[in-house]
């Protein structure tokens, strides 16, 4: 090897391990991370509907959300949706 091509290989690798250590070091995006959720999951009844009802709750963002299988149309069909961290603070200033 000539010491030409050499210095360039030495070069070369320079770049490599800064840009290297530039994506190691540099800050993450915290606001986009996505924890994953701890689900519960419990079938009952609304009254005025024949099908079963599926409420699901994220226990990590405190989130409810109902839904229901239509047969006919073989689709889920959300019912209602509720953040629990919101109306748990409204219930405990009374309802306002």
């Amino acid at each position: 090897m000539s010491p030409r091509s050499i210095k360039r290989l030495l070069v070369l690798n320079g770049l490599l391990v800064a840009s290297v250590a530039a994506i190691t070091f540099s800050p993450t995006a915290d606001a986009q991370q996505r924890y994953r959720g701890k689900y519960a999951m419990v079938a009952g009844r609304a009254q005025g509907s024949s099908p079963f009802i599926l409420y699901i709750v994220d226990q990590n963002s405190r989130q409810l959300v109902a839904v229901r299988y239509d047969a006919s149309k073989k689709i889920l069909e959300g019912m209602g949706y509720a953040d629990l961290a919101k109306d748990g603070v409204v219930a405990r200033q009374g309802g306002k």
